[in-house]
């Protein structure tokens, strides 16, 4: 079984767009001026500052413990699920875990070696 450290298209949109999108809000002062005219001040801009702090510190917890659990997994490649967890966050941990149970099956399924 070949799982990949891909989420599906819709949620790379969405996680890739979203925190992008909160990044540039929390940069950029046009930005900003124009989200805050259209919303009225609904959110202050430090919890959206606050809010891209805890998604990236968030993501790269993530990314450490899915390149770790993927390393002891045997999978190969565990800096691709590294930084795909830094990306796309917890859907890889997910799939991850998909690919290590089909891995111990494989590794089950076949007969012991003869020493």
């Amino acid at each position: 079984m070949d799982v990949r450290p891909t989420p599906n298209i819709l949620w790379r949109l969405f996680a890739l767009t979203g925190i992008g999108t909160m990044t540039w809000l929390s940069v950029d002062d046009r930005a900003w001026e124009q989200f805050s005219d259209a919303t009225g001040d609904a959110v202050p801009r430090q919890t959206i500052r606050g809010a891209v702090v805890v998604t990236i510190g968030l993501h790269l917890l993530e990314a450490i413990f899915a390149g770790s659990r993927a390393r002891r997994a045997g999978l190969e490649h565990p800096g691709r699920w590294a930084r795909s967890a830094l990306l796309y966050g917890f859907p890889v941990l997910r799939r991850l875990g998909k690919a290590r149970r089909g891995a111990v099956a494989v590794t089950a399924d076949e007969p012991p070696v003869a020493a």
